[in-house]
């Protein structure tokens, strides 16, 4: 079936975007191409270039069922390299002897903590880097605008003084280009960070240089490119978690200054309409246990809200208020480990019911099993409930570095 732009015409030529070809059927060839090559397509000419990065471009890949499912990780550039936890701990307690007049010298100088920004194709089970930003703030937070196809990072450490920054980067995928955007009034890191709707931003929480735990929040205009404060949360909240769920944000658990890795059960939601925070008690009654490793996972066309804990998924239920095992039905023994070994995993919901599973611990099983996608499939026998179809993502090294931060679009 043939397909055109419903807009102007990207050029006077346009039936010349490969010669000898009808434009209809050019077209046709270049919206099968993987989005990764998008940057190599660009260079080919400015048709080329124009044509792919007009929005329309990417509406007829969705309409034409050829759209890809991207899932984006701020990832450690040399994961098998780099021990970030010993890293981070050696820092601040160097930071620390410094501030009380000691010996800040700890005899050895402690790598650059340098990530970068990957992205795995699910389309093509590719794994690619997302080459030509400057360097990327260590822990920096990954925010996903669907409608506007564009990401946004924010936050995080600067990556030779582990200092907090207010740097906000603003990438169009569509375009294939990048730009700082206003900075985030307040320097933080390890903040909770959510889009909800199609062009607002909400950050709040985490903590500043001196690892003071914060209350504050901010809401950015991604049109404008302007920022606006928002009441402080009433309690003190490093190491948080983002949701948007029910149009509204989210602010999961995280603990307060003096209550380092002791994780609140607590959430407080903010109200846009009353420009105010609600609390919700009871929703985390995991204290050791950060809830990042969470995910808002659509099943039958209803959000729910996933986290894996002790070797299976588990399942809060929102009318209820209280979290249950999901029956994951029959699993290999290596997956049941991965994950109840793993001290951090990464849940992502992919869509069309795959949710990406990654593991940070070493386990008997080798390092190239620590990522795993499952598959939900229903059972024509309803007492088998949901059973999981399991698949091993074989990579390089080069992106087994535990994702701090990760964003799912399809495009």
């Amino acid at each position: 079936m043939a397909i055109s732009f419903n807009a102007s015409k990207v050029s006077e030529c346009e039936n010349e975007i490969i010669p000898g070809l009808p434009y209809d059927l050019a077209l046709e060839c270049l919206i099968r191409v993987p989005f990764t090559s998008h940057p190599s397509l660009r260079l080919v000419s400015h048709l080329w270039k124009s044509t792919i990065s007009n929005p329309c471009f990417y509406s007829i890949r969705q309409t034409s069922n050829k759209a890809e499912n991207l899932l984006f990780l701020i990832q450690p550039l040399s994961p098998t390299k780099t021990n970030t936890e010993a890293t981070v701990a050696e820092t601040f307690d160097n930071k620390k002897k410094a501030s009380s007049g000691g010996d800040s010298s700890s005899g050895t100088t402690p790598p650059l903590l340098l990530y970068n920004l990957n992205i795995y194709n699910l389309s093509c089970q590719k794994w690619t880097p997302l080459l030509g930003i400057s360097t990327i703030p260590t822990f920096a937070q990954l925010v996903v605008l669907p409608t506007l196809r564009k990401l946004l990072l924010l936050g995080g450490w600067d990556p030779s003084t582990l200092e907090p920054v207010s740097r906000v980067v603003l990438i169009d995928l569509a375009r294939g280009t990048w730009s700082d955007a206003s900075p985030m009034p307040t320097p933080r890191s390890f903040f909770a960070c959510a889009a909800v709707g199609p062009a607002t931003v909400y950050v709040a929480g985490g903590h500043d240089a001196r690892k003071n735990a914060l209350r504050s929040a901010d809401l950015y205009d991604v049109l404008s490119d302007q920022w606006h404060s928002l009441p402080p949360m009433s309690q003190e909240r490093d190491e948080c978690h983002a949701l948007s769920f029910d149009d509204k944000f989210w602010v999961v658990s995280g603990y307060g200054t003096e209550s380092q890795g002791r994780f609140r059960p607590d959430a407080e939601i903010f109200d846009p309409e009353k420009r105010a925070w609600i609390t919700v008690n009871g929703l985390w009654p995991y204290p050791a246990n950060s809830p990042k490793s969470t995910a808002v996972v659509k099943v039958d066309g209803r959000s729910r809200w996933w986290h894996v804990l002790g070797g299976q998924i588990m399942d809060y239920q929102w009318q209820e208020n209280q979290w249950k095992g999901v029956n994951m039905g029959r699993l290999p023994e290596w997956v049941t480990g991965l994950l109840s070994s793993s001290s951090s995993v990464c849940l992502v919901d992919m869509g069309d019911g795959k949710i990406f599973v990654m593991g940070n611990a070493e386990n008997t099983c080798g390092a190239q099993q620590r990522v795993l996608m499952l598959e939900r499939v229903t059972q024509d026998n309803v007492k088998t409930g949901i059973n999981w179809r399991c698949q091993h993502l074989f990579t390089s090294p080069t992106f087994f570095g535990f994702p701090f931060s990760t964003s799912h679009l399809r495009i």
